[in-house]
C-alpha cells in the first residue's frame, strides 16, 4: 500500500476516535482554496507546519452513501500518530458538502487523501 496508504488508514482510524471532538460545517459547494487552503493558510498551522518536520497538512476525501462528502483538513503527527492539538485547539474540522468544485476534484484525482505541501 505505501506510505500513503499507510498514513491514510492511520489518520483515518484516529480521526474516528475523536470525530465528536471536531468542529464540523456544511458547506453547498466545497471550493478548494476557501475551504481547503485558507484552512491550513492560519498563522497558527502554518507555523507548527514550519517547525515540526513530523506534522503534516492533509485533506481527506469521502463520499457519502446520500452523494455528499465528508472532506476532513487536518494536522497530523506522523511520529505520535495522532492529530496535533494547539493551544488546546484539535487541528482538525469536518466539512460536508453536496459537491466539489472542479479545482477540488482536479486536486484530489481519483485519490481520497491528498498532503499539501
Amino acid at each position: 500500500m505505501g506510505f500513503a496508504g499507510d498514513l491514510f488508514g492511520t489518520i483515518w482510524e484516529t480521526l474516528k476516535k475523536i470525530w465528536d471532538k471536531i468542529k464540523k460545517i456544511f458547506v453547498k459547494i466545497l471550493n478548494f482554496f476557501n475551504h481547503i487552503v485558507s484552512w491550513f493558510k492560519n498563522a497558527s498551522r502554518v507555523k507548527k507546519l514550519k517547525e515540526e518536520r513530523d506534522v503534516v497538512a492533509v485533506a481527506i476525501k469521502e463520499k457519502l452513501d446520500n452523494g455528499d462528502y465528508n472532506v476532513v483538513n487536518c494536522l497530523f503527527d506522523k511520529e505520535k500518530d495522532e492529530i496535533v492539538v494547539d493551544n488546546g485547539e484539535t487541528q482538525a474540522e469536518v466539512i460536508t458538502t453536496e459537491s466539489l468544485d472542479n479545482e477540488t476534484l482536479k486536486n484530489f484525482g481519483d485519490k481520497d487523501m491528498i498532503v499539501l505541501q
